[in-house]
Formats: C-alpha cells, structure tokens, sequence
C-alpha cells in the first residue's frame, strides 16, 4: 500500500502553489510537504481545527471560521440543522466547499458527520437507515458489517460528506455502560475486530467517487465505563495485559486494515498514563507513545468533541485542553456548535498562540497538517470536491440500498425467550393484541393482526398516569406486546413492565436498544432484541413476532446471571449457528 501511495503522491494533479502570485493554481506533482512549505502557520494551525455551525445552509459564523480560522475541516449535525434532506445536505456541502476555493490555498474540507447506523445517524431522512453494530454482532455476518460499511459510504459521498466518524471499536464488556452499548459490536474482542475491519473496508476500499475516510473511535477503548464521557470523566481501571487483550485488540486490526482516521477517548486510563485525571485525549503517552510509536499508526487521530466533560471541565476548559491535545499528539481537534464562532476562534488562537510561545513546535504542527493533506489527497478531494445535486435521489436511498437494510435487520433479531410457546403469534380474528411501547409498532403489526390496541408512551421514562393508562388499556387485551429502551437506566419503564405483568397476560417484551432489559423483569413469557428502533428494525421486528421471519440472531453479550453469549432461540426447534460467516 505505501508504493502505491507515493506514486500517487507522483503522478496526481494536486494542490495549488503557495509561490506569489500564482494562489489558485494547481500544478501536476506537487505533493502535500511541497504546499506545506509555503503554508503560513495561521493556515497550518487551522487545517487541524474541526468546527461546527447552526444552520441549513452556510452562515456568516462557518464563513468567519474557514475564511478567517482557515478552518480544514467541518461537522455536521442533525440537531444543529446542518442535515435535514439528502438534496439540502448536498447544496450545504456544496457551499462549504465553494467557500473554501475562495480562500488564498483552495485546499477543500474534509466534511464529516456521525452515520454510525442504528441509535446513531444523523442522515435520516431520505437516505437509507441501517441496523447499528449490536445488530450486526447478532447477525454474526461480516458481509452485512462490510455492506452496511458501503451503503452508508456511498450515501454519505453522494450528498458530499467525505469522512464518516465510525466504525464504533469499543468492546462493550460492560452493561451498565451509558454511552456506548448497541453501539458496540459485540463484547468479544475479535469479533468487534473482525467486523471493524469488514467495515472499514466497506468505507474506504471503493472507486473514488464512493469512498469516505472511516474513523474508528473510541480510542483507546470506552467499552467498560460507567460513566458517560458527555457528562464526567470516566476511568477504565484495568492492567495493561488486560488491555491489551480485549479494548485494544480491534484497534491493532483496524491499524493492519489501513484505517485512515482514529477518534480519541475522554476516559483516564491509569495503566497508560498514571497522571491524574488526564483524559487520553491529552495524553501524550498514550496518542503518541502508545498508538504513534508502539502501534505504528500514522494516519489521523481526531479528539472526541472538546466540549464533552469528560476533557471540557479539566485544564481550564476548552482552549487549554485543545492546546494539551495537539501536543499529546492528535492532528484534529474537534469542537461542536456548542461553542460560538467566537468561542472556536478563541480555540484556534490559544493553538496558534501556543506555537508562537514555543510551547509547541511548529515542526509538531508540520507532522498533523501532512497527514491532513496527504488524505484529502488520497481521497480525491484536490480534484473532485463537489456534488452533482441532480444525482442524489439516484444515488441515496435507493431501492438496492433499502433492501439490503431490511436483509440485515432481519438476521439480526435475537429471540432471547419463548416461554408457553408464545411466539410467533398466531391469534384468532377476535383475539385483541395491546401494544404499549416508546416506538409506534401499530403499523408494522397491522399487517397481520387488524384487532390491535396502541399506547404510545411520550418518552422512555414513563409518568405514572401514562403507567396507569397502559394496565387500563392491558386489562382489555388478550395478549401484550411491550417495548421497552434501556430500562435499567429509566425505572418507570421496570414499573410498567412489572405493573403489566401483575395482569398475568401472555406478552412479549421487544427490547428496542440495550439487550440487557430482562435483567430487571425476567418472568415475562418472550423477550426478543432488536438492538435498535429505526423503521428497518421495528419491520423486522414484527416479522418476527408473527412468524414470518425466522429469528437468527445470537446474543454479541451476556445478560448476567440469565444467557450466556451466543445465545438465541429460534422458531424450528434448533438454535441458530454461533459461528462467524464471511
């Protein structure tokens, strides 16, 4: 790979020529340490800054920062109004990337989003919504992992995203784990590995025009915390052979899998770094020492978003923090709108001020803003930044897409329980089916069941009065279907359950993100678990109940105390295979 890198490096037009004069140019062979030598430090500085915006469509604030910052690199959001439609998201990139031409160096925007699949996705609309890593953990299937990997790469491209913020690589070995879960593959190292790489291989290994820069995050490992990294600052208390066996493992194959990005962690981990309440993010020893030096990567490593508490509230605040984490050693410092224009410049100005002072080298600097350009070159961005917005109705959302989707989904849903034989559902015209969950399941079941009653709960932490119209409603069914979202984390979605179950009424508990819900309510007669609530699961789903897809997924954790790994029922008779298929 490295020779046919150089020679790309050759041959490919590149760049313009940072010579007086001749701004704008481009010139055949120049290479990315050829316009670094011509590249002010303003303009080096802000080629390693990530920032982000309100707006649909560019605003004055993203103008300021990539016209006045020099800002390299965006990122969008759907809360933040960035990502509505594909079309609109199109138009939007378009734009960022015009108004990066207009500066002195013309070097375009690495543009990149969260499209992680399942819980995670902020291209929704329009574009096809796909199982998380859970699901594809159950599926046991690294051809879905791979595919899943290319569909969204090719969405992302289409509407001119060109760097997706995943594949998810922590190894989910802990069930009270807030933040990550479903997001998780799996709490078998390899096989968080394998998919990982089956993954990155369906962003990154495409034609040009279809390939995005994947990110494999959350380095050096977020699978075992109990505390969410938005919210505090989490420590894994683990030795380093115990690391080295299950949190790094995926991240040492996505390494040996050419991964050309990796996302930090906020998380302290004392066996790399023993200084106190240092975030690896700011680690010096653990993003160079450890993943630079002893791990030999040498393509990107972007923080986790620098407004998170988990690295926000430590160093004095944001600005200092940044500054700790590039010379750590990371080559992208990620802020979010959370921050005003004003309040990422004042970042940017704290780096730069930090270079000026010598508290870090400019030739420190030189290191990160090579490896930027070298993979907006790999990329093609230099020569084919922009999007034809007439083509992303063709090209996202497509009817080849959403079938492979609903084929995914579908191997995916894991029967963990089937007591009395309840499932699938085979119901009399006359019998009545209750439905009561967080995500509207009517429609999916009205396909096979027209007499159905649905509560829809207002949010995943019930009041009780809606408890209380729930068992009212209940009282008139014959059989209950019941979702629930990470219950262990909202209490009243366990009152509900065990309020429903006092009724003594068949009912099946759909678990719609953490497969471990049955810990707190393991008498209901079915459990099955979707590992995520995207129409293309609560399809699957319904399938499922009523029989018309055979559940094939296999548990990729333990539920403490009730199934072992690899657990899963099906309708035959004969439990589905635990073995990984290509």
């Amino acid at each position: 790979m490295g020779a046919v890198f150089i020679s790309l490096l050759l041959v490919v037009p590149l760049l313009v020529t940072p010579a007086a004069g001749a701004e704008g140019k481009r010139r055949k062979g120049e290479t990315p340490q050829q316009l670094l030598r011509g590249m002010t430090l303003e303009e080096k500085v802000g080629q390693m800054m990530m920032v982000g915006f309100y707006g649909s469509e560019p605003t004055e604030d993203i103008r300021r920062l990539i016209r006045d910052v020099h800002a390299g690199n965006v990122i969008l959001f759907s809360y933040s109004d960035n990502v509505q439609t594909p079309v609109q998201t199109a138009k939007l990139t378009n734009g960022l990337q015009r108004i990066a031409e207009e500066t002195r160096l013309k070097i375009p925007l690495l543009i990149s989003t969260d499209q992680e699949g399942g819980v995670v996705a902020r291209m929704t609309t329009g574009a096809t919504q796909l199982p998380g890593n859970m699901a594809l953990g159950a599926g046991r299937k690294l051809k879905d992992s791979h595919e899943a990997a290319r569909i969204t790469g090719e969405e992302l491209r289409a509407v001119g995203i060109n760097m997706n913020l995943a594949p998810v690589l922590d190894v989910n070995v802990n069930p009270d784990n807030p933040v990550i879960g479903v997001r998780s593959y799996a709490e078998d190292p390899h096989l968080v590995a394998n998919m990982g790489a089956a993954a990155i291989r369906g962003y990154q290994r495409h034609s040009m025009e279809n390939r995005v820069v994947a990110t494999a995050k959350h380095f050096p490992g977020h699978g075992d915390t109990d505390t969410d990294s938005h919210l505090g600052l989490p420590v894994i208390d683990k030795s380093r052979e115990e690391l080295e066996r299950v949190e790094l493992v995926p991240f040492r194959r996505a390494i040996e899998s050419g991964i050309d990005a990796i996302m930090t962690a906020h998380i302290h981990v004392p066996a790399l770094d023993d200084t106190p309440n240092l975030p690896a993010t700011l680690s010096k020893p653990i993003m160079t020492g450890l993943l630079r030096q002893e791990m030999g990567y040498d393509g990107l490593i972007v923080t986790d978003s620098m407004t998170m508490a988990g690295v926000a509230d430590y160093f004095g605040g944001v600005s200092q923090a940044a500054v700790k984490a590039v010379d750590a050693g990371v080559d992208i410092v990620l802020l979010t709108p959370a921050l005003t224009a004003d309040e990422q410049i004042e970042v940017y100005q704290e780096i730069l001020e930090a270079v000026r002072s010598g508290d870090i080298s400019e030739k420190r600097i030189d290191q990160s803003v090579r490896r930027i350009l070298k993979v907006k070159l790999k990329y093609g961005l230099f020569m084919n930044h922009q999007v034809d917005e007439d083509e992303v109705a063709e090209r996202v959302g497509t009817r080849e897409h959403r079938e492979k989707a609903d084929e995914i989904a579908r191997r995916s849903i894991t029967l963990v329980k089937n007591e009395r034989g309840l499932l699938p559902l085979k119901l009399s015209e006359d019998q009545k089916l209750g439905i009561i969950s967080q995500y509207p399941l009517k429609e999916q079941v009205d396909r096979y069941h027209s007499h159905s009653t649905e509560i829809h709960m207002k949010g995943v932490n019930p009041t009780d009065e809606e408890i209380d119209q729930a068992v009212e409603m209940a009282r008139k069914q014959d059989v209950l279907i019941v979702g629930t979202y990470s219950a262990s984390l909202y209490p009243q979605q366990i009152k509900l359950v065990q309020a429903l179950q006092e009724l003594d009424k068949p009912m099946a508990v759909v678990a719609f993100r953490n497969p471990y819900d049955i810990q707190d309510f393991p008498g209901v007669d079915a459990y099955v678990n979707t590992y995520g609530y995207r129409p293309v699961s609560l399809e699957a789903v319904a399938d499922t109940l009523f029989g018309s897809n055979q559940p094939q997924g296999r548990l990729p954790v333990t539920i403490p105390d009730l199934y072992p790994y690899g657990h899963g029922l099906s309708y035959s008779g004969s439990e589905p295979t635990d073995r990984i298929d290509p």
